[in-house]
């Protein structure tokens, strides 16, 4: 669950958003570089930190933009702000030919696998399903914010939109290693 530390800045800014979002934002900032400098101190390539990466500038313009005018409307469009940002990572990194989980699953597999063909499809598949989910969430954030809707909906779609290709992450390379595994029936 390697992925789930690229998280916890925005974990961090949740929780400390009842402070005020310019120390939520400032919090955030703190979590997400010290979790980069411990990816770069622990020997982690570029290509295994693209969410850490992509968290420290988006926390950083953010902490900036929230410092500079603490009474910015930004501040009521964080949730499918910082969505669309995670969305245009994952899509960006497919874009790239790097899917951001393929770094981060090279911390857990032996450098013989990196190049199979069933290694490279499931991380892409794996960062389509976090790009989609991603792309939901900033669409429903979006509605929740137009319509002004209670803090439940907010939080039960950036929920959301973290949990489901979080489940999916665990689950679907252990499923494709099962199949893989599977005894190998002739048909009649």
């Amino acid at each position: 669950m390697q992925f789930a530390k690229g998280f916890l800045p925005w974990v961090a800014f949740g929780g400390l958003s009842a402070v005020g979002w310019q120390w939520a934002s400032l919090g955030a900032l703190v979590v997400s570089a010290w979790i980069l400098l411990a990816g770069v101190k622990g020997g982690a390539k570029a290509e295994a930190l693209v969410l850490e990466i992509s968290n420290t500038v988006f926390f950083l313009l953010w902490t900036a933009l929230a410092f500079a005018d603490p009474t910015s409307p930004a501040e009521h469009l964080d949730g499918p702000v910082s969505m669309a940002w995670l969305a245009a990572t994952a899509w960006g990194s497919l874009l790239l030919g790097n899917p951001f989980t393929t770094g981060i699953a090279k911390r857990d597999v032996p450098p013989e696998m990196w190049n199979d063909p069933g290694f490279i499809r499931v991380n892409v598949i794996l960062t389509r399903v976090w790009a989609i989910a991603f792309s939901i969430s900033t669409f429903t954030l979006g509605l929740v914010v137009v319509a002004d809707l209670n803090v439940g909906f907010r939080i039960f779609f950036q929920a959301a939109g973290l949990i489901i290709p979080a489940i999916v992450t665990v689950q679907y390379p252990k499923r494709v290693q099962a199949r893989m595994n599977a005894p190998m029936t002739q048909g009649v």
